[in-house]
């Protein structure tokens, strides 16, 4: 999806700052309100379908970027005419890379990065909170004020590094199958504590030529494995800006992991008060695991009578599971 990302006319992608969170992909921007509005991913030639399991991110997400060689944006109504009622959306057909003939081609690929919050949201700081209340809270509001200076957008956001490396073989075997081999592996951390995306690929690509090169095959096998930690992003930045930051992170004698929590008379939790956000992305355990199958077989035969005529025949499978 970043390969995407301003570099074609009339195409807007748009996505959220999660690790390995969906973006929406827009051809000629949106034109339906109920239908579906994405594009259609054609791989290989491979359509892949639009559905993604719950826990999964999304289908872009479980392709390694440093196996695609090249991507083409269809726009107008050529691509109908290919692919039917399905490019109504545009469709972005991706071609991987494969093996070629002659010697053995080792590349190695590794990229390291730093991730960092951008900007935080301007809050009052624990004393101009305190200020504030004292001048015009009531009594009860002031004997809730705490005497901690905690930054609750400092506790939630931390700097992370992210990686990626991908291995691949290349070249002909027996001199006359030309075949490529990849592995991948890229994790990457969220800035929010406890988000996580891993993804592990392989692929393998045959791609043999017969009777004079009149009958060519292409033969692509592609597994991803991924892993998913995640967080509801929106309540828990929320709580992070509203919270009362006189407050501290812990409490001596909470029952509830030892974190500062409102608390009713009873002492339960107050089902109404904002919680707390460090408590949120640690206490809740949210994973997901993916695991995706696809590849393709496609024989094109030119007949040796007529060359302009040929024969094409294609078998594909696609299989996304997740937990």
């Amino acid at each position: 999806e970043n390969l995407i990302t301003g570099r074609v006319a009339g195409v807007s992608v748009t996505g959220g700052g999660a690790p390995g969170a969906k973006a929406n992909i827009r051809i000629r921007g949106g034109s339906s309100l109920n239908a579906s509005n994405e594009p259609l991913i054609v791989l290989d030639g491979l359509p892949l379908s639009n559905a993604v399991p719950d826990g999964s991110t999304s289908i872009l997400s479980t392709i390694d970027p440093n196996d695609i060689e090249t991507f083409t944006i269809l726009k107008d109504a050529s691509a109908s005419a290919i692919y039917g009622s399905r490019a109504a959306n545009g469709v972005i057909v991706i071609t991987t890379k494969k093996g070629a003939k002659g010697g053995l081609k080792v590349v190695f690929n590794s990229q390291a990065g730093i991730s960092t919050i951008a900007k935080k949201i301007d809050v009052l700081s624990a004393d101009e909170f305190r200020s504030l209340v004292n001048q015009y809270g009531n009594s009860a509001q002031k004997a809730k004020l705490g005497k901690a200076n905690t930054n609750w957008q400092n506790e939630i956001f931390n700097d992370v590094i992210t990686t990626d490396n991908n291995l691949s073989v290349s070249g002909s075997l027996f001199n006359k199958l030309p075949a490529r081999v990849s592995v991948g592996n890229t994790t990457t951390p969220g800035i929010l504590q406890n988000t996580k995306f891993e993804r592990t690929t392989t692929s393998l690509s045959l791609n043999p030529t017969f009777l004079d090169n009149h009958l060519k095959i292409d033969l692509n096998g592609n597994l991803s494995f991924g892993k998913n930690q995640f967080q509801d992003e929106g309540n828990v930045i929320g709580s992070a800006i509203g919270f009362d930051p006189t407050q501290s992170v812990y409490q001596t004698g909470s029952r509830y992991d030892g974190y500062f929590e409102w608390l009713e008379a009873n002492g339960d939790v107050n089902l109404l008060a904002a919680k707390n956000p460090v408590a949120r992305v640690n206490q809740n355990n949210r994973r997901s695991t993916s695991t995706r199958k696809w590849g393709n077989a496609r024989i094109d035969y030119k007949m040796h009578f007529l060359e302009e005529l040929k024969a094409v025949a294609e078998l594909g499978i696609d299989k996304f599971d997740s937990e």
